[in-house]
């Protein structure tokens, strides 16, 4: 509903005093309705939220979905950028001043050291709405707005989706399968060091305490000279799609687009990792209240998530949301039954106890080579 303000003018023979009584009455009868629909008139002028996301094409989705018709219903702009991590949280609450990122989203362990160190708001549950969200998504300060699989990937033009490795222990095969591999080097945030771990015989539900040495032999025995360290999201759908590479490891998500994109590329969920990253409020926010609600928004709007779903392989966790999604999307979600047993759930405790020790060993080791 919009308001018009009109200005007043004197007529000839003066100010109309009752035209002036009658159109501000108008207004001041008007103004309610327009607080109820959240267009605030000022608000809608004033309020801009920014969101530190992880950028490429899921950032568009977002932005499509979920931002655009927020800004459309409140008047509250939101803007999405790219580079999220903890490193920005920390920043962002060191200067002193309003965070310029009202909203981050943080991988599993980067959450548990934020909420240690206060990076986070704790989130307003009268906000936000948790009837639909289950309960082992929802967090003190957080909850995990998509799960996807950390996945192993081909190339189909090198191979053939019938001759594709199946297991970790396949891709590791060198002589089998010729050509680099294409590895995540964010350890924490990806799931190397578990695919390593996997790749050396350790059953899925016997991952954790993760043994980091172990991983790295298991990573020297495939050989440095057969790894190329990618550090973004994009690179190795970048390399497959270009030949540089014919196996790497990689988020599900980015797969499926490449694919409709016209690339040629395969993935299987078996021996994936499940992971998630909560969408956070910035402690030193001063749009706490917005970002909130536009969190809620993301959450609790189900065509919209259902079509996030369909569009990324990404699970968001609403209940009514999932009865919307087509079966064989359902199928290679997350929160499938039938992939039980054939994925492990990253440990984002044992992450954020281990990050700063598992790092180090890693780096070390990547300098040895």
């Amino acid at each position: 509903m919009t308001v018009e303000h009109r200005s007043f003018r004197p007529s000839r023979s003066g100010l109309n005093r009752r035209r002036l009584l009658q159109q501000t009455a108008a207004i001041g009868a008007v103004l309610p309705f327009v607080s109820k629909l959240g267009l605030s008139p000022a608000r809608a002028q004033e309020k801009t939220i920014n969101v530190a996301s992880f950028g490429g094409v899921v950032q568009e989705y977002q932005t499509r979905l979920f931002a655009r018709p927020f800004e459309a219903k409140t008047g509250i702009k939101v803007n999405i950028g790219p580079n999220a991590s903890l490193a920005l949280a920390k920043l962002q609450n060191s200067s002193g001043a309003p965070a310029q990122w009202d909203i981050i989203s943080l991988s599993g362990a980067e959450y548990i050291e934020a909420v240690s160190q206060k990076l986070i708001a704790p989130y307003d549950y009268n906000i936000i709405d948790p009837t639909h969200i289950p309960a082992e998504y929802r967090e003190s300060h957080g909850v995990k707005f998509a799960l996807f699989l950390f996945v192993m990937a081909w190339d189909k033009r090198q191979i053939p989706d019938d001759k594709a490795p199946q297991s970790p222990a396949e891709f590791w095969e060198t002589n089998r399968y010729k050509g680099k591999r294409s590895l995540y080097s964010g350890i924490s945030g990806g799931g190397t060091l578990e695919m390593a771990l996997l790749a050396d015989g350790v059953p899925l539900n016997q991952l954790y305490p993760l043994d980091v040495d172990r991983a790295l032999r298991s990573l020297a025995r495939l050989g440095r000279g057969n790894i190329i360290w990618h550090s973004t999201n994009a690179e190795p759908i970048q390399q497959l799609s270009s030949g540089a590479v014919p196996l790497a490891n990689c988020f599900n998500g980015r797969v499926v687009s490449a694919n409709r994109s016209g690339a040629q590329l395969g993935y299987t969920p078996a021996y994936s990792g499940v992971m998630g990253n909560p969408y956070c409020v910035m402690q030193s926010s001063a749009n706490k209240k917005e970002a909130f609600e536009y969190i809620n928004y993301m959450l609790n709007t189900t065509k919209a998530a259902a079509e996030y779903m369909e569009l990324t392989n990404y699970a968001v966790p609403n209940t009514e949301a999932l009865k919307l999604v087509s079966p064989d999307i359902v199928d290679v979600l997350p929160t499938s039954p039938k992939l039980k047993d054939k994925v492990y759930i990253k440990d984002d405790g044992w992450w954020a106890a281990n990050l700063v020790e598992a790092t180090a060993k890693f780096k070390e080791w990547q300098l040895a080579g």
